[in-house]
């Protein structure tokens, strides 16, 4: 066990009408109050485990949302890390009035925001993740259940921190590669934390189940198939190439307690880019794996883009919803298709074009869902020759392939509005140049909405790619946000731009709405990441002859999260 160290009662105490900032604990977090989350709270990453992002709230809606104000900010205190990242991409969660948040290090902060007027660091626990040691380190959150506060560290230690005081119960290392980094919020069910590593490095993706109480080990599930398991057969039976397939996990999962069900998207597989040197279907790469809660077996799955090669993992948000009496799935994928599923057994039911433009494929098999180009005979051992080629290797075709290699849809979480029944993706649109790094044209983004078919019910262009993802509302809202620091509201049916405001720099974290006695407010974390920069500098945000692109490159670096209200 780690020594993470504890700083408390950070900043100064602010008396508000002669009354100082509360720092009582709030109620324990529940199993019960996870499944039916009070309005006004965000308790877990997507707020309800089917994936929706969405709050009930409708204090704040389209008839007066233009009068949205700042409430007040929260500055955290960046300190330097390297490799990309060391933004701010955590989901803030809240639970009656303290919020919980990850910096791009790890250290996990409780923030009294109780007043709604100031946010009070009630304590800041931090891993001491070395600053020095290179890799991915945007942390993208913490999981609540019971007293504790569960979260992850770059190199794999699951740690149990207490609500009230900040101190560490217990913390376990689960990383097996070195290689292996760790960026999601875990996911907390009735009496376990499910979680995985993230990746594109020579390593074996994989999820686990550990015990809430003492971190001991329920389950594991590899997302890369072995040898003599269900899909093992897709890797190539004369090498070890498998053990560094990759397949990671990125992001945090959904999750149907009716079923006992887990929904998760996979990475694509490694390596990179270059299906020569790992012929076959590659699985359980780029797909949705439903994983059995209880056990960690597979029920089912669905390869988006098998034999994946231009970097379209699958790693985004996965929407659990009805439709009519059938429960669905749906998800916007980073290969440029709106998918829908049977959320039962994985059956194809729809699948759209929401990016302007894609050449990877012609086009999906109506009835499969699969790439036209797929040939099954190639599954086990071949190379798809899908209708651009290959983005490295033997097999690569020059020039352009669309989507951007960043998608499509990415990282940044999607939303499924209960009001609308629609979806709500962020996207970028631009192409890339086949083995490189480089954008053929300025990269802008969209916002997608789809409806409970799959297929596109409106769409609005935004000039800069949207990172912090979409949350829907009760009010009739979507906010979200683009790397330029623009932070906005649109309406949920139109998508007409009702409100925004530019927060300063590069906003790469998804917002909350959450409620404190009776008061709506809308929270944003604020911080430029070096993922961002390089983007910005090398031209995936601003190629061409944008005026804005000169802005966007010279965005400063603040981790600080803002908070709106009426």
């Amino acid at each position: 066990m780690r020594t993470p160290v504890k700083f408390a009662g950070v900043g100064a105490l602010v008396l508000l009408a002669g009354t100082a900032l509360s720092t009582s604990a709030s109620a324990q977090v529940t199993y019960d109050r996870l499944l039916n989350p009070e309005p006004d709270n965000w308790l877990t990453h997507n707020r309800t485990y089917d994936g929706h992002r969405y709050s009930p709230l409708d204090e704040i809606n389209t008839g007066n949302v233009g009068d949205l104000d700042l409430a007040f900010a929260v500055s955290l205190i960046p300190r330097p890390v390297a490799g990309l990242g060391g933004g701010l991409h955590a989901t803030p969660l809240v639970d009656n009035g303290i919020l919980y948040i990850t910096d791009g290090a790890g250290a996990v902060y409780r923030i009294d925001v109780s007043s709604g007027r100031q946010g009070y660091i009630n304590w800041i626990q931090d891993p001491q993740t070395d600053p020095e040691t290179a890799g991915i380190v945007n942390n993208r959150g913490v999981a609540l259940l019971g007293d504790s506060v569960y979260s992850l560290t770059r190199d794999g230690y699951l740690t149990a921190t207490n609500a009230a005081s900040g101190e560490v119960e217990w913390d376990v290392a689960t990383q097996i590669d070195p290689d292996e980094y760790f960026t999601m919020a875990p996911l907390a069910l009735e009496d376990r934390i499910v979680f995985g590593p993230a990746g594109d490095a020579p390593m074996r993706g994989w999820m686990e189940a550990r015990s809430a109480a003492d971190g001991s080990e329920l389950w594991r599930f590899w997302t890369v198939a072995g040898p003599g398991e269900p899909g093992g057969e897709t890797w190539p039976s004369d090498s070890d190439i498998y053990l560094s397939g990759a397949s990671g996990l990125w992001t945090t999962g959904s999750y149907d307690p009716d079923t006992n069900l887990i929904y998760w998207g996979t990475a694509n597989p490694t390596p990179f880019g270059d299906p020569d040197l790992r012929p076959g279907d590659n699985l359980y790469s780029s797909s949705l794996v439903v994983i059995n809660a209880e056990s960690g077996a597979l029920e089912w799955y669905f390869q988006y883009t098998p034999n994946e090669q231009w970097d379209y993992d699958e790693i985004g948000s996965h929407q659990l919803y009805d439709a009519g009496g059938q429960a669905r799935v749906q998800h916007f994928g980073r290969n440029g298709f709106a998918y829908v599923l049977d959320a039962t057994d994985g059956t194809f039911i729809n699948g759209v074009p929401y990016v302007e433009q894609i050449t990877w494929t012609a086009g999906l098999d109506p009835k499969t869902g699969l790439p036209i180009e797929y040939d099954p005979a190639l599954a086990s051992g071949g190379i798809q020759q899908y209708a651009h080629g290959a983005f490295a290797g033997e097999t690569q075709v020059a020039g352009e392939f669309c989507p951007n290699i960043q998608g499509g849809v990415n990282f940044q979480p999607t939303s499924h509005s209960d009001r609308t029944n629609w979806t709500y993706g962020s996207s970028i649109e631009g192409c890339s140049t086949a083995g490189a790094f480089g954008i053929s044209e300025r990269t802008t983004g969209a916002i997608v909405a789809a409806d409970v078919d799959g297929n596109i019910a409106a769409k609005a262009s935004i000039p800069f790619v949207p990172y912090g993802g979409t949350v829907t509302t009760g009010g009739g809202l979507v906010f979200s946000s683009m790397v330029n620091g623009d932070f906005f509201a649109m309406d949920d049916e139109t998508l007409e731009v009702l409100w925004s405001v530019n927060l300063g720099s590069p906003i790469d974290a998804p917002p909350i709405v959450y409620g404190v006695n009776g008061k709506e407010f809308v929270a944003i974390p604020v911080g430029t990441s070096n993922i961002s920069s390089l983007f910005s500098n090398g031209g995936y945000l601003a190629a061409g002859d944008d005026p804005n692109a000169a802005s966007v490159a010279n965005s400063q670096r603040t981790w600080t999260i803002y908070v709106f209200a009426l």
